[in-house]
């Protein structure tokens, strides 16, 4: 028969004798508070721009150079919002597609976009499908006005008169485009479209038509820090390039990017303070779980996150998504407003 089992207290001083240290250990109060701008991915596709400053350069897009970013895992706002710990979609199997006059066509630019126009004024019309066989119309250079597809020639007389000046249809907030999503919440600059990620090309394309060489943008809730691009003293005006759709979407995100300091924090009332906390807590959590690390490790990765501290992106509260720019009454010439949602 077996004795009955006696606990026998190890020696004093044995290596065994030491209380364990925890597993987990906190790093955030441990991690000093300053740090590099989070990830910007190398400039591939779009030449430097004058109205970006020192390293102004658009990323490279997953159109057309290395980069690990899958559109497909990305969810569209009308998708039903899903936990990444047990989302039930998979990244969507890719596939070839026909040519149509919807998508770009291979073999340089689209037939009918004279070569000289800003990109966005090709905007294909729903209504005036391009019609491949077509006469070939006159060249730029031989028109007196080219009109765009998109624009109505027989206007309403009763109708707001159209502005003089044309804004990108996706940089429109006064008619958001159903086609094009930007999130300026991750750290990562990702424009997207519906059918693929943007490209270099769209990012070049004019922003405004006639063109501009310098842009202020505003915000209700981003009162002390206007965005503004305007070409460098030291830049000559006639040799400068138009505002492009990506300067305006560059400088957006990394304008919002910018961490907070303590005087910026003072200005908000009680109310607004519980409300950015929040944000900012919810963008920590999305980061760490759009990061795609393992389960085990997505607490490490939100409290990296963190140590980022409070940017301005999260005086938004939660309203991070792109809708436009608008032109507000009474504002001067070359100010617009940024509209999210």
């Amino acid at each position: 028969m077996a004795s009955p089992f006696i606990f026998i207290p190890e020696q004093e001083g044995s290596a065994s004798s030491a209380y364990p240290m925890p597993a987990y250990h906190n790093a955030y109060y441990g991690t000093p508070q300053a740090g590099p701008t989070p990830f910007l991915p190398p400039a591939t596709l779009y030449p430097s721009s004058p109205y970006l400053g020192a390293g102004g350069d658009i990323p490279g897009s997953p159109s057309g150079s290395p980069n690990p970013f899958n559109p497909n895992s990305v969810l569209w706002p009308s998708d039903a919002p899903e936990s990444a710990y047990g989302a039930s979609w998979v990244p969507l199997t890719p596939r070839q597609r026909t040519n149509s006059w919807q998508g770009p066509l291979g073999g340089g630019g689209s037939p009918f976009i004279p070569p000289k126009a800003p990109a966005f004024l090709s905007a294909q019309s729903a209504y005036k499908p391009w019609v491949p066989g077509h006469k070939k119309s006159k060249s730029w250079g031989n028109t007196a006005a080219y009109v765009p597809a998109w624009v109505n020639n027989n206007p309403n007389p009763y109708a707001p008169p159209i502005p003089k000046q044309q804004i990108h249809p996706w940089l429109n907030g006064d008619a958001p485009s159903p086609h094009f999503h930007f999130d300026l919440a991750p750290n990562a600059f990702m424009p997207l479209r519906l059918s693929a990620p943007v490209g270099g090309p769209e990012l070049a394309s004019a922003a405004f038509h006639p063109p501009r060489i310098n842009l202020r943008i505003l915000h209700p809730r981003l009162p002390f820090w206007p965005i503004d691009l305007a070409l460098p003293a030291s830049r000559a005006a006639g040799s400068a390039p138009p505002i492009s759709l990506g300067d305006v979407l560059l400088a957006l995100h990394r304008a919002l990017h910018t961490r907070i300091t303590p005087t910026d924090w003072e200005t908000l009332s009680a109310e607004d303070a519980q409300a950015v906390t929040h944000a900012f807590a919810r963008r920590c959590r999305a980061a760490a779980l759009r990061s795609g690390v393992a389960a085990v490790h997505l607490r490490d990765r939100e409290v990296e996150e963190r140590n980022y501290g409070v940017k301005r992106v999260d005086f938004l509260c939660g309203k991070t998504v792109f809708k436009g720019l608008v032109k507000a009454p009474g504002d001067p010439e070359g100010v617009v407003r940024l509209i999210t949602g």
